[in-house]
């Protein structure tokens, strides 16, 4: 059985590490996470020597970079081929479905994975990695601990809490911004004249908007269609945005100030969970 140590100076004689999916963004950026953290890690893609069932069979950890339309079918042809006392884990921006395929067609352990950073970070220490477990907690806790020993703050959650928080968390978000871009190229706005007037807080959002240009419009489109959860998130802030609208357009001050304490109230409440999030993960490393 795998010796199971996340120590970097034990790790030399740890697990073998496999990423299907390895010539992606996230495939490659996870690939030099491992081997920089000195564990040897195969590869494998549409167009490498060795295949993904190759991989399934070698490696004590197999990690799944994969598009989330292909995901179901690869799952179905390798998972039975994982050992059951080796690691199935993913890098999907979604888990309910992912974490039930992995489960469904596997009997190792399985753990959903979602990093919740892009591959232009330089490195893990400080960024959040949601864990959802699956099944076992002997690679949960092997996994776990490694990210932590290289200044990840991981978070543990269910796969469906996991996509009911990634609704506004990803699909929201991004749906403001697509928004905000297409507003500001119907109007034709002068953007040089909008960065010279931004406040602070305006100018970081069109700091996001810009970096839209660096993404995958496919990946973005399966967060936003993919997710169970999305419709609601979006009928809901766009029945709001609809009523303030509404007040607005009707020069209605005191609905307007009414609306703004009450988002005041929320603001309150999430500077203190903010404070204590940070306290937590200041704890974590």
């Amino acid at each position: 059985m795998t010796k199971l140590t996340s120590d970097s100076n034990e790790a030399r004689q740890g697990p073998l590490i496999g990423i299907v999916g390895g010539q992606g963004r996230m495939g490659q950026w996870f690939q030099r996470f491992f081997e920089d953290a000195g564990f040897k890690v195969l590869i494998c893609d549409l167009d490498t020597e060795l295949s993904a069932k190759d991989l399934a069979r070698q490696c004590q950890v197999l990690v799944l970079s994969l598009p989330m339309k292909v995901f179901p079918e690869v799952v179905k042809e390798i998972g039975p081929l994982v050992p059951e006392d080796c690691l199935l884990t993913d890098l999907c921006s979604l888990k309910q479905v992912q974490v039930e395929c992995m489960l469904r067609y596997s009997r190792c352990e399985v753990v959903g994975t979602h990093p919740l950073f892009g591959p232009g970070e330089d490195s893990i220490s400080g960024r959040r990695v949601a864990l959802c477990p699956g099944r076992g907690k002997r690679w949960f806790s092997w996994w776990e601990g490694l990210l932590k020993s290289h200044g990840a703050i991981t978070h543990k959650v269910s796969p469906g809490d996991h996509d009911k928080i990634m609704a506004w968390v990803q699909a929201l978000n991004h749906f403001i911004l697509l928004t905000l871009g297409l507003a500001l190229k119907e109007e034709e706005i002068d953007l040089k004249q909008l960065i010279a007037l931004a406040t602070p807080s305006f100018e970081r959002q069109m700091r996001i908007v810009s970096r839209l240009c660096h993404q995958d419009p496919e990946l973005y489109a399966t967060i936003q269609m993919a997710n169970p959860y999305t419709e609601r998130a979006l009928s809901t802030f766009t029945r709001h945005g609809e009523y303030l609208h509404n007040i607005v357009q009707e020069k209605d001050q005191k609905a307007f100030i009414r609306l703004f304490k009450q988002v005041q109230e929320l603001g309150r409440f999430c500077e203190i969970e903010e404070k204590r999030a940070t306290s937590n993960e200041e704890n974590q490393k």
